[in-house]
């Protein structure tokens, strides 16, 4: 099998690794180390892989040739044979270093496909204009606009680049071993006649336009302000000024060519957007980027088959959590429950099985329905459907072998607040709609089963710390005594936690005085760190997973319907008040020394939350301090000890962006628990999972895109698991919760960056600068 290496180079930021993640049709971004798959084209497998570069990780040597680092991710890195050119329209820094990479690409003899990321955002936003760079880089095979709503541009572009590359490898075995070799770039594509992709010019050709290109490249980058690059005259830089969006400067060229790059619209998607069905290792030419044979998604009898049948690995059982959490996207609780009950009559009436077999798949299809009844009560809270689950208790409680399994869902119905929010669910059950007139009697004769098995029901129990806390109580076990300033806390079931999250909103009462400052620095590190996580996990376990779904679901109309988003909200606004907390407290002295010790305080219970697996709020501390009205206190930095600022910038690094915040996903994959989930990350990733795809596909729209629900599965689970196990003997703080919700401060970025102005200038002095020049050096 032939190996095909592709490169995909472009500046910091430009989002290779989402890039990679939509061509190879992964379900996460990449890592560090090199993607690889097996891709049939023309009928013929290759080892496709994908290495990820950023410009300034190559060279350019004398002859105007690439030259690659030796190694990636730890490995050699082989022979490249073509490259995907990525650059953001978002960020005019990303064509800076276009002109010579270009060039050198060319020279180098590598296949090259442009692309133009993040494109989902409007012209009018957008820094760069696609079809201007489009037009000053024709050497290159094709352009493409891909963004995050659209995936299958991301997997055209590899596709053209890679059919290229074997055109190219089929033209130079017919040429002959004797003859010049071609960059496998000149080979002719077999695209339809309507389409917009270009055939490659011959090298000749290609390397004097693109010497022609360079000027109007450069002139790109010199526009951006960076003045990394000469440009070759006036007439370039003012050919570029029309292409980016600088004010004053109209954006439109006028006579030009039509769009170079390809824009799939929604009607050319439907041949794209089903590819993700087929296993990237069983695809060839014609069904990696097409419809393929065989029918998408998947239908709702299919998934009510697979939600009763024998759990056999862990993706089983992760099935049934993602099902169960999510189905009511796509089918109301009423028709789920008479699915299942006409599969349980079914049993019953099959005379070909055995009677210990018919009553293990029983017992098997009533303990799905005891779980589901357990980790969502609300499902029932229709009067049809209610009446139906209360026939089918009564009858399975007469039954000696289901009696355990009727008490445990009878008792988790009384426990339960029973009360269901239908908002966002694309069906619900009707308030009128009576489903027990016909399903009731086929119920009566579904809990007749065999007499002899007398084996225990424990395993009808269903696991509740995985789904929801036992009901046992209500009540918040506290020590009341008014002189103590440490409690002992403990809750039992989601309604508790509501009910002690809805007293942690900031009261904005505490003036931020040095009596208040002395007082936080006389707090110890472990006191704080503690408060925080404990007020962290007590607005995380008040938030329902579906909740967590319905909020990146739900429209702003919809989500002010919907009375279980004040949970969210109220998570989502601490972390933004805990990053201004931070920022205000190292503001509120107007000496160096003192704003120093501050913020060294606040790294060490950074370090304090890392500990704790509580990265919520470490996200939040290193958002204050790294937001720009600290980190431009060069001064106070300064003063900083050495060595903590070196702690601190492993959690930087920890908490980064790089790679899709590469180094968080993976602390957080290994994390034991307790832990406490970075919520905007893993809200972001809930967003794309729902936005990228349909729920339903085929041509009726009658099947469900399950790989979607897989896909939101990954985020949630993990979520699930944490919030099952509470941290242990953790205490509250008085004084510490005080002084996280209680200070008065201003809270608009505007303010605060100018106390910021204040207290330290651009020169370095402060706001007694005139007094005395950096009067905190005094001893």
């Amino acid at each position: 099998m032939e190996a095909i290496n592709v490169v995909v180079i472009g500046a910091n930021g430009v989002g290779k690794s989402n890039f990679i993640q939509r061509a190879m049709a992964l379900s996460r971004a990449p890592g560090a180390q090199p993607t690889m798959a097996r891709i049939n084209i023309d009928n013929m497998p290759y080892a496709v892989t994908l290495f990820e570069l950023d410009l300034e990780y190559f060279d350019v040597d004398p002859d105007r040739r690439i030259q690659w680092p030796r190694q990636i991710g730890g490995a050699i890195m082989p022979p490249a044979h073509g490259v995907l050119l990525l650059f953001d329209v978002m960020n005019r820094d990303s064509i800076i270093e276009l002109p010579q990479t270009l060039s050198a690409l060319v020279h180098s003899s590598l296949p090259t496909v442009l692309v133009a990321t993040k494109c989902d955002n409007p012209e009018s936003a957008r820094q760069i204009q696609t079809d201007s760079v489009a037009e000053a880089c024709k050497s290159c095979i094709d352009s493409f606009k891909t963004s995050v709503n659209k995936p299958e541009t991301a997997r055209l572009a590899l596709s053209t680049l890679l059919k290229a590359l074997v055109a190219g490898r089929q033209d130079d075995a017919a040429v002959g071993p004797g003859t010049r070799r071609r960059a496998a770039s000149e080979a002719h594509l077999d695209a339809p006649a309507d389409s917009a992709i270009r055939r490659p010019l011959s090298q000749e050709s290609r390397h004097s336009r693109a010497s022609s290109d360079m000027s109007l490249l450069r002139g790109m980058s010199n526009q951006s302000g960076q003045g990394r690059h000469d440009g070759t005259g006036d007439e370039s830089s003012q050919t570029v000024s029309s292409m980016l969006r600088t004010s004053g400067i109209r954006l439109d060229r006028q006579n030009s060519m039509s769009s170079s790059f390809i824009e799939i619209e929604e009607s050319d998607a439907d041949s794209f957007r089903y590819s993700d069905d087929i296993p990237i290792l069983q695809r060839n030419d014609d069904t990696l980027f097409e419809r393929p044979a065989k029918k998408a998604g998947i239908t709702f009898d299919e998934l009510v088959d697979r939600l009763i049948a024998p759990k056999l690995s862990r993706a089983d059982s992760n099935f049934s959590e993602i099902f169960l959490c999510l189905y009511r996207k796509f089918a109301a609780p009423g028709e789920l429950f008479a699915a299942i009950l006409s599969r349980l009559d079914g049993v019953k009436e099959d005379k070909s099985l055995h009677y210990l077999t018919k009553t293990s798949t029983q017992l098997r299809i009533i303990e799905a329905i005891a779980k589901w009844v357990a980790s969502y009560p609300g499902d029932f809270a229709r009067p049809a459907t209610r009446r139906n689950l209360d026939d089918f208790i009564k009858h399975l409680s007469t039954e000696p072998i289901f009696a355990a399994a009727a008490r445990q869902m009878r008792r988790n119905l009384e426990q339960c607040v029973f009360e269901d929010d239908d908002t966002g669910w694309a069906k619900a059950d009707d308030m009128d709609d009576d489903l027990a007139e016909g399903g009731s009697s086929s119920v009566k004769d579904t809990a007749k089963a065999s007499h002899e098995l007398t084996e225990s029901m424990s395993s009808l129990g269903t696991d509740e710390n995985t789904d929801r806390r036992p009901s046992a109580s209500s009540s918040l076990h506290t020590e009341l005594s008014l002189a103590s300033k440490v409690h002992q806390f403990q809750f039992h079931s989601y309604e508790d936690y509501e009910r002690e999250a809805a007293t942690m909103i900031p009261s904005y009462t505490m003036p931020l005085t040095k009596f208040r400052y002395h007082i936080f620095m006389d707090t110890a590190d472990d006191d704080i760190a503690d408060e925080m996580t404990r007020i962290d996990w007590v607005m995380f376990s008040s938030i329902r997973i579906r909740d967590l779904v319905r909020h990146v679901s739900l429209n702003a109309e919809q989500k002010d319907k919907c009375k279980s988003m004040k949970n969210v909200n109220r998570m989502i606004t601490h972390f933004n008040h805990i990053a201004k907390w931070v920022s205000n407290m190292i503001l509120m002295r107007d000496k160096a020394k003192h704003r120093a010790q501050m913020l060294e305080k606040f790294m060490n219970i950074a370090l304090k939350l890392r500990q704790l697996n509580n990265y919520n709020s470490l996200a939040a501390v290193l958002a204050g301090i790294n937001g720009s009205a600290i980190h431009r206190l060069a001064q106070t930095r300064c003063l900083v000890p050495a060595d903590v600022q070196k702690r601190f910038a492993r959690l930087v690094l920890l908490m980064g962006t790089q790679k899709s915040h590469f180094a968080y996903r993976l602390a957080w994959e290994n994390s034991p628990l307790p832990r406490i989930p970075f919520i905007p990350l893993h809200r972001r990733d809930l967003v794309s999972a729902e936005e990228g795809s349909m729920t339903f596909v085929g041509p009726q729209g009658e099947r469900i895109n399950w790989k979607k629900f897989e896909v939101l599965g990954e985020v949630i689970l993990p979520i699930m698991k944490s919030q099952s196990t509470p941290y242990p003997n953790l205490t509250k703080h008085d004084v510490a919760r005080e002084l996280i919700l209680d200070c008065l401060m201003p809270t608009d970025d505007e303010d605060i960056y100018q106390r910021s102005l204040a207290v330290e200038t651009s020169t370095g002095g402060g706001s007694d600068v005139g007094k005395k020049k950096f009067p905190w050096f005094a001893k």
